[in-house]
Formats: C-alpha cells, sequence, structure tokens
C-alpha cells in the first residue's frame, strides 16, 4: 500500500495546527501527495493530523444541527459542523426536537430530514482506513507512540459507526481502503461488484463498535492532555458503556415499535435476541464499573450545603466545563471565535431582553413537561408536577373563570422547594439573569375581569391596575423589555420558560458576526455513568443493585437531596431526564427505548402562561398547550433514516423508505 495521505486531508491538518501558513506549505511543496513519514515525524504533526480526524468526528456538541438539509455551499450538511459555511441553524439542536424542549419558530419532531449522517461518515472511514494501514509501516515514531496512534484510530472508528447505527441499523463494515483504480484489462461490472459492500447486520453493526471501543481501550493511554479533548482509555470505556445501553435497549424494546420489509428479513435492522439483549447489558454494566472502580472520576462538587449552592455548582460545570474535570471525561473544545471554531449557542439562547445586537434571541424554550419531571424536596423520588390551581388535574385546557387559582407575589415563589438543576438549567418567570429580572408575562387580568392572553394580542394597549399605573399584557410595551410570549418576532419563548444551561453570562454579541461562542461542549461525563450502570442494572437484574442504587442516588445528593431513594425504572429513568437534561440524552433515550412514537401521537408540548391580575397585583398560572402549536405524530419509520442512493449503491433499503 502507498505509504502516502492525500493533500487535501494535509492541507486541512496544517492549517489546523497552525504550523504554516497554507500559501507558504503549497510554495514550498508543490506536490500532490505528503508522505506519511514526513506527516508524523514530530508530536506536532501527529497533534496535527489526529486535531483534523477529531474535528471530522460526529459528536452533536453546539456546532450540530438536528436537521439536514443540501446547502449550495457544501455538497450535503449531515448535521455536523453547521458552522463551517452555514451557520444559521435556527438552534435546531438536538433538545428542541424532546418533549423537553422545542422554539418559538421550530415546533416540530425529528422526521425524514432529521440526523443524517453518511456521506462525511464514509469519507472519514476511508481516512481512517488509510491512517490505519500505514501506522504500522511508520520508521519515525515509537511503539508506545504507534499503539496510542492505533488507538485514536479505533476510537474515532467506534465514534462514526455508533452514529452511523443510531440512525441507520446495520451498515457496511469497511475495513480497508476500497481500491479506486480501474485498469484497462479489468472489466467494469467487476470492479462495481467490489466497491458493493453490503450493510452488516444490526446486531454485527453494534458488536462491531462495541469491538472498536475494547481495542481502543486496549491501546490507549490512561493519561491525556488534561483537557479531556482526546481519548484514553477511560473515555472509550465511558462511550461503550453508552453504546451497550443503546444496543441493549433497542434489544428489549424494538418490538414495540415493529417493523417490516427486506431489511428487516436480511436482519439488517432488528433480528435481536432476548441472549443479544443481556450481553449488551453486561457489556454496559462491565465497562461502566470499571470507570467507577478506576477512581479516575467524580461528580463535581457531590455534597452542596444546601438547593442554592447546588443550583450554582451545577451552573458552574457548564459554564466553564475546565473547572470540572474531575466529573468531564470527554469535552469539544472551541477556543476560537469565527467561522469553523466558535458557536452561536449563546445568541440563541438567550432571553429576549438580554440578546443585545443579536438579532435572534429566545430561540430555546424548555417544556412544561420537562419542568415537571422534576422533583420537590419535600416529596423526594415523585415527579412534582406544579399546582395551579385548588384540585388541580393537570389538564392543559388553558384559563376558566370558575377555578381558585394559586396567586403569588412573586412569580418564581410558584417553583419554590424544586429540585436545585431546573433553575440551572432553565430560566423561570421572575428570575434573573445577567442582573437583568426576565419578564415572562402571557396576558393580564383587566380591571374588569376579562382575561387578555393571545399571544397575538397588541403588545402596546394598555391597562389599568391596582396601582394606578398603566400596564401592558406581556410585561412591557416593546419586546425588548420583556421576554415572553408575544407572537411578533421569534425572539419570546412560547412555553413560559427560557434557557440557562451552558449560557455564558459575560458573553456579549457583537451582531454581526457568527459563532462568537467559545463554552466547550462537554459530550460524556461521570454522572451519565452512574446512571448507566443504574438503567442496565434495573432493566436487566445483572449487576450490583446495591451499587446501581448508590449510582442514582449520587446524582440526587449533588442536587442537595438528603434521601436516597428505592432503585425502580421509574425513579432512574426520571433522574436520568433531570440530571442529563438538554444534553442530547433525552433525544437518544426515547429513541433506543421506543418511546417517540408513543409521546408523540398528535401531540402538542406544554406550556405555563403566567398572569398578572391587575385587580390585585398578583400572578396566578395556566396549565396549556403552547398556542398555536403543530400537532405532532412520530411514525414509527423515522426510527430508522433512509439509505441515501440505495438504488445505485445495491444496499437493502430501510423499511418504509
Amino acid at each position: 500500500m502507498k505509504k502516502t495521505i492525500i493533500i487535501t486531508l494535509m492541507i486541512a491538518a496544517i492549517a489546523t495546527s497552525g504550523c504554516q501558513p497554507l500559501n507558504d506549505f503549497l510554495d514550498v511543496k508543490p506536490t500532490n501527495k505528503v508522505s506519511a513519514d514526513e506527516v508524523v515525524s514530530s508530536p506536532a504533526g501527529i497533534q496535527a493530523f489526529l486535531a483534523n480526524l477529531y474535528y471530522r468526528m460526529p459528536i452533536e456538541a453546539f456546532d450540530f444541527t438536528a436537521e439536514s438539509k443540501p446547502c449550495p455551499d457544501q455538497k450535503y450538511r449531515d448535521g455536523f459542523h453547521f458552522n463551517d459555511g452555514a451557520p444559521n441553524n435556527s438552534a435546531r439542536y438536538v433538545w428542541v426536537l424532546t418533549d423537553d424542549c422545542t422554539g418559538p419558530e421550530m415546533d416540530d419532531i425529528p422526521n425524514d430530514n432529521y440526523y443524517l449522517y453518511w456521506d462525511t461518515a464514509f469519507e472519514l472511514i476511508h481516512d481512517l482506513n488509510e491512517f490505519t494501514a500505514l501506522i504500522p509501516t511508520l520508521t519515525s515514531i515509537n511503539d508506545d507512540t504507534r499503539k496510542e496512534l492505533t488507538g485514536q484510530s479505533w476510537f474515532i472508528r467506534g465514534q462514526v459507526y455508533f452514529a452511523l447505527a443510531r440512525r441507520y441499523g446495520g451498515v457496511p463494515k469497511i475495513e480497508t481502503v476500497v481500491p479506486l483504480d480501474i485498469n484497462n484489462d479489468e472489466d467494469l461490472d467487476e470492479v462495481i461488484a467490489k466497491l458493493r459492500i453490503p450493510r452488516m447486520k444490526e446486531v454485527e453493526t453494534w458488536d462491531y463498535i462495541l469491538q472498536c471501543f475494547d481495542n481502543a481501550a486496549a491501546n490507549l493511554s490512561e493519561t491525556d492532555n488534561g483537557h479531556h479533548t482526546m481519548a484514553t482509555k477511560w473515555t472509550a470505556l465511558a462511550y461503550k458503556s453508552r453504546a451497550a445501553l443503546h444496543a441493549a435497549s433497542l434489544a428489549k424494546y424494538w418490538d414495540e415499535a415493529p417493523l417490516t420489509g427486506e431489511a428487516v428479513d436480511a436482519g439488517c435492522v432488528g433480528g435481536f435476541t432476548e441472549e443479544d439483549m443481556n450481553r449488551y447489558y453486561q457489556a454496559c454494566l462491565d465497562s461502566s464499573k470499571e470507570l467507577i472502580e478506576s477512581g479516575r472520576f467524580s461528580l463535581y462538587m457531590p455534597n452542596p450545603k444546601n438547593p442554592e449552592e447546588a443550583t450554582e455548582n451545577y451552573i458552574h460545570m457548564f459554564q466553564k466545563p475546565e473547572d470540572a474535570y474531575c466529573e468531564t471525561i470527554f469535552v469539544k473544545g472551541f477556543y476560537k471565535k469565527g467561522r469553523k471554531y466558535g458557536t452561536n449557542q449563546d445568541v440563541w439562547g438567550q432571553p429576549a431582553q438580554t440578546g443585545g445586537a443579536w438579532p435572534h434571541p429566545g430561540r430555546m424554550n424548555p417544556t412544561l413537561e420537562f419542568v415537571d419531571n422534576f422533583e420537590n424536596y419535600d416529596n423526594p423520588g415523585e415527579s412534582a408536577k406544579l399546582v395551579t390551581y385548588d384540585g388541580e388535574k393537570f389538564d392543559y385546557d388553558g384559563y376558566k373563570e370558575d377555578r381558585v387559582y394559586r396567586k403569588f407575589d412573586n412569580p418564581l415563589d410558584m417553583f419554590a422547594g424544586k429540585d436545585a438543576r431546573l433553575a440551572a438549567i432553565t430560566i423561570l418567570p421572575g428570575s434573573k439573569w445577567r442582573d437583568t429580572l426576565i419578564v415572562i408575562q402571557a396576558g393580564v387580568i383587566d380591571m374588569q375581569g376579562k382575561i387578555h392572553h393571545d399571544i397575538r394580542g397588541d403588545m402596546k394597549a394598555q391597562y389599568m391596575g391596582w396601582d394606578g399605573k398603566v400596564h401592558y399584557q406581556f410585561g412591557a410595551a416593546d419586546n425588548k423589555f420583556f421576554s415572553g410570549f408575544c407572537y411578533e418576532r421569534g425572539n419570546n419563548t412560547r412555553t413560559g420558560f427560557s434557557f440557562r444551561k451552558y449560557m455564558d453570562p459575560t458573553f456579549v454579541s457583537s451582531g454581526s458576526v457568527w459563532n462568537e461562542s467559545t463554552t466547550d461542549w462537554i459530550d460524556i461525563r461521570y454522572a451519565e455513568i452512574l446512571l448507566n450502570y443504574a438503567e442496565a442494572c434495573v432493566e436487566s437484574g445483572l449487576g450490583d443493585a446495591g451499587l446501581a442504587a448508590q449510582c442514582m442516588n449520587a446524582t440526587r445528593h449533588r442536587a442537595a437531596f438528603k434521601t436516597d431513594i428505592p432503585l425502580t425504572l421509574e425513579n432512574v429513568l426520571r433522574e436520568r431526564r433531570s440530571e442529563l437534561g438538554m444534553e442530547n440524552a433525552r433525544h437518544w433515550d426515547l429513541m433506543r427505548r421506543r418511546e417517540y412514537h408513543k409521546i408523540f401521537r398528535s401531540y402538542r408540548r406544554g406550556a405555563l402562561e403566567p398572569i398578572l391580575d391587575l385587580r390585585d397585583g398578583k400572578t396566578f398560572f395556566v396549565r396549556t398547550y403552547r398556542q398555536y402549536p403543530a400537532i405532532l405524530t412520530f411514525r414509527e419509520k423515522f426510527y430508522y433514516r433512509g439509505i441515501p442512493g440505495w438504488n445505485v449503491s445495491g444496499l437493502i433499503k430501510n423499511p418504509q423508505q
């Protein structure tokens, strides 16, 4: 095999490293190839090459958009790295397509246009295959470096196949460079036949993913660069824990949304056995336990004095991941502003009042369902739905004159006693953010007792209040001074809640430049490993139930709960939703557990409307559906994406494609 690497790949690597200007590189070396030994002859060269591969890894971070569409400047945007030429994703992050969150201009769920990942995956696999074949032949590195590079190659491969399997089921396994040279004496049909590599069965694909992470763990170092942005043995075990739990859930719940067709018959999707299920649960338990017993990681600030301290600790972990390296296992860093480097989450997530020069804040709105999931401290072990009126039935039928609503002098009092993590993830009505009182108000009751709460209402309409002053439906006469509900522009929450997690309180947008946020993305952390172990144990009956209960309760203790609750599936899943809120976990949990189609069946997301009663100056709340929503249904076929180009490649297409 040729000891070369295609020049386009190396240009990207050298440009990333900042070692040499691109024009100088081309002037000095006007060739179409660079020798592999030249590339990895120094630590800087190795780092530059790996940086390019890492940049292309399928990490669903702030530079990932769930919706995939053809773009003018890219042959196909597979969802990853939208900040590379197509930055305007309008906050189409993963969590916005779940029952945990929505957006004022986006009320949608995953369908055929979401979570695609194919072309760029196999381009990366091709380059990995070239890289892997070269490693044994390199003369400029020692055995330790050779082993490390081998481990990194397996780790990246595992990530790519994990991303593919979650979307498509069984996919082709390609471990060698596919020959593309056509000799004059070779039949064209024979060449095409070589390129038509069939899909593995779905079970084989998941087995291969776990094998990739095993191989990575066996070769990678136990220590990293100190920033958790490069894989180690522990990183590989963490992703094996995540992948094995995903596979185990599919094996257990696949029949909850059964499909038919050639792909099913061939085992390209489905085909799991009970033995497969137990194997995967055991793999999750084993990899999680090895991480837990290693002593390498711990929860950040695990024993707060009170809920207020717990809130601040949790906030800090996501604003400054570099201060929480005891918990973070793998981080995608964003160290520089601008295209390809920074991200946009600080502008999309800002409440309208703090959007500054940026014209499109307020794009991420947590739902009432998400808020209802959190427990109260005085009733641990139960979701604490918000009670809005005497005899609450937790319906969504809006304001009723005959109800006796609970009233508050301060809207924030509605959430007193709630799990500390709620206020760390969500900006609540009456919260302060960046020294600004966030006004989230859906309407008013005028002095005659008439309600005004249509989000298309006139924001400038004036109503006299109990205090002899003029009041407005949304809390002010200009949408720069309130953050809720007004339909004009898409900058106001439609659910009654705004977004806080990851947000940098010091961020100031120039209003004219994309991708100015530089907060790092925590892709996997120790808390997830604890909850993976707990879920795998309670679902399978395998593992150590005592340890599993400790794992589940540890994350609750970090949230300032003092009482342990028993290990049950309901408790584990509720804790998972609270602890990992807006970290992409909810979407993939609904997918792997086959729950999307059960929840999203003529579904509308819930909202909590704060109403100011102008007769006494107090606020009450109304449970309702998001106004002017879509009615959403998740079809079973959406659990698998369509196989691109199946009619040309000869690959078996997915069900109902």
